[in-house]
């Protein structure tokens, strides 16, 4: 099967809104979590906020990962700049990242090629702040008249009326249309679709574009993965299933660490076929050699990981990428934080990796800006592609007990706490990254950069 090469990268995360500021990040172990502010909550968090967890209509834990200071000019697409403005950020943190992949593809400007580049793009199937703008007059007058009923009193009114412009009706299809609109705005193929893998998403986004590449169907592909759900909501869904740490300590990889911390942004890469790439003098940022997909199957619970799931997606990215597991210089592990999900991370790597006498080593970028959830995928693969370039994997920030022992894949030896030079002067250098999702959505991605 061809190999795929990523001739184009682009980001929007915390603190980032390139790769090349990522990666200064990066390189300043910088810890680009914040408490929300009333800017991305729209109002005082002290009015939902309490520290004790399992109270109802509250969440007990202020830090996240947030776009800020973003400038956006509406006038750059080939779409009505009014009709832009009225979008949602899930709309305009997408045309934003995808111009920018184009770019640093170099294929801005060209447009027959572009004829040909479809686009896929991970979507989470969650409320934003414009689609629950548009919803929240049906709320209203649905809601308002049963609870004055309920409480025998006729002129009941809820609180919180809209005094803002009405939002745009394309806000209610954040799920799908993000990828058509920027089909659009560049004159891209008619292959344009969004999906939702949970955590695995950016993964599962490349391996369908792939298959488009591989398949001839399309000539170039953009692929990636945003997270852009309703501040307000997301935080009372994660502290509804207790995913935010009830101690204050989210670091991945580390013993301490006892929760998430769910943050927002988006990336995405160019796509081509790698004989394609080759024969063009393209670019060639990193190679796709494997991209291995499972699912747990029925497993205990929706949010209960499945090392059996892990192990069968690390299987399949091997056995497409014909390489042996021993020559992983770097693992990038998915590494939420919660004491659950590493702890099956590290039985998973250990009863793959362990096996195989692989010891790669290991680090995640969450400890940074946190957890990206659907597009957690591409903060990986921005930092292996960046690390592979820059010959240093960056420290995993803020790791005092690191998880596992000496005997294990997964050990203090092989965490990268202090930025190393890369570990090899082979020709080529390979990296892994996983990605796992609610559900068991499970992903492992093999990356390859020769000199």
């Amino acid at each position: 099967m061809e190999k795929i090469a990523i001739i184009g990268l682009s980001c929007l995360f915390p603190d980032a809104k390139n790769p090349q500021e990522f990666w200064q990040n990066l390189s300043e172990e910088k810890d680009s979590t914040s408490d929300i502010s009333v800017s991305e909550l729209g109002l005082d968090p002290s009015i939902f906020y309490d520290q004790t967890k399992g109270k109802s209509e509250k969440f007990y834990f202020l830090k996240g990962g947030f776009i800020r200071n973003f400038d956006f000019n509406p006038q750059e697409y080939n779409l009505p700049g009014e009709f832009v403005e009225s979008l949602d950020n899930t709309f305009k943190w997408s045309l934003y990242a995808a111009k920018q992949a184009i770019i640093n593809s170099g294929y801005w400007g060209n447009q027959s090629a572009l004829s040909q580049c479809g686009v896929i793009l991970g979507t989470l199937g969650l409320p934003t702040k414009a689609s629950n703008q548009l919803f929240a007059p049906i709320y209203q007058q649905t809601i308002e008249p049963t609870i004055s009923e309920l409480l025998h009193e006729k002129d009941f009114q809820l609180g919180g009326k809209l005094t803002t412009a009405k939002a745009s009706p394309y806000n209610a299809m954040v799920s799908g249309l993000p990828a058509a609109i920027i089909s659009r705005a560049f004159n891209l193929a008619g292959t344009h679709f969004c999906i939702d893998a949970a955590c695995s998403s950016s993964f599962y986004a490349i391996k369908l574009a792939s298959h488009y590449l591989q398949s001839g169907k399309a000539d170039l592909m953009l692929a990636g993965a945003i997270s852009c759900a309703d501040p307000l909501f997301l935080r009372m869904l994660f502290s509804g299933i207790q995913g935010y740490p009830d101690n204050g300590i989210s670091r991945p990889l580390d013993q301490t660490s006892r929760g998430l911390i769910t943050s927002e942004g988006i990336g995405m890469v160019m796509l081509k076929r790698h004989s394609d790439a080759v024969r063009d003098g393209d670019k060639i940022l990193a190679t796709i050699c494997g991209n291995g997909l499972s699912n747990d199957g029925k497993g205990k619970h929706l949010l209960s990981p499945n090392a059996q799931g892990q192990i069968t997606a690390y299987q399949r990215a091997y056995d497409e990428a014909k390489i042996n597991p021993q020559e992983i210089n770097y693992l990038e592990c998915h590494a939420t934080g919660t004491l659950l999900g590493d702890s099956t991370e590290s039985n998973s790597i250990q009863g793959f990796f362990g096996e195989k006498n692989a010891k790669p080593f290991i680090g995640s970028s969450k400890n940074n800006v946190g957890h990206l959830l659907v597009a957690a995928g591409m903060v990986g693969i921005t930092k292996t592609i960046l690390s592979m370039s820059h010959n240093v994997i960056p420290a995993t920030i803020n790791v005092s007990q690191p998880i596992g022992n000496e005997n294990r894949v997964i050990s203090p030896q092989n965490m990268i706490r202090t930025a190393t030079p890369w570990p090899t002067q082979a020709t080529n250098k390979y990296v892994a990254l996983s990605a796992f999702g609610f559900g068991g959505t499970n992903s492992h991605l093999i990356l390859a950069k020769g000199n």
